[in-house]
């Protein structure tokens, strides 16, 4: 049997060490991409709920600021401008599902089922784009027809009924502090006249 001296052992427990060392920082980097994955993911899943909600919340600002508007080329740049905004949150929402798919796609490398998940299902996204792609009709068909909406009323219709009488009280004498009824004068200045029509 081949002897071995104390320097070669050592240099192959330095070896094995270095080896050891390298593979346990691969498993690091490993784990480190798989929890980013997992933050990044839920960053952008929260991002896929808020953003077609708040442009939704936006654009019915817009619709209740233009019905507000009284010239009508006004109000139809308000509601061009408000299913632009609409048909481009489609474009931003899809852009974040693709990087959410991308994320889930890193994950599910370290996952040895992952053949039992399922694949690309895009059932809230449909949903939000129906929605945004249905504010945008809404919003086009209101600048096309901008007469239809209007928040301002019409003035009231004025009475066609004119005052018949005037009655003008006088007190020429202070009633005293303490008197239950103050003695008043009526004098009738006015005579009556049929309402005009």
């Amino acid at each position: 049997m081949k002897t071995t001296s104390p320097k070669s052992i050592e240099i192959l427990k330095h070896r094995l060490a270095s080896d050891l060392e390298e593979r346990k920082w691969q498993f690091k980097k490993l784990e480190l991409q798989y929890l980013e994955a997992g933050q990044h993911l839920r960053s952008l899943n929260q991002l896929m709920w808020q953003v077609p909600s708040m442009v939704i919340a936006i654009t019915g600002g817009l619709w209740y600021g233009s019905t507000t508007v009284d010239e009508l080329q006004a109000r139809a740049v308000v509601l061009y401008f408000a299913a632009v905004f609409s048909l481009l949150t489609i474009v931003i929402i899809w852009r974040l599902r693709r990087l959410i798919q991308m994320h889930i796609g890193r994950q599910s490398r370290f996952s040895p089922d992952n053949e039992d998940a399922p694949r690309e299902k895009y059932v809230v996204i449909g949903c939000w784009i129906a929605a945004l792609l249905g504010s945008a009709i809404v919003s086009t068909l209101g600048a096309l027809n901008p007469s239809y909406l209007s928040k301002k009323q019409e003035p009231p219709k004025e009475a066609k009924c004119c005052v018949s009488q005037i009655e003008v009280v006088t007190n020429p004498v202070q009633p005293p502090a303490c008197s239950a009824k103050p003695p008043f004068k009526r004098q009738s200045t006015a005579s009556s006249k049929p309402c005009a029509k």
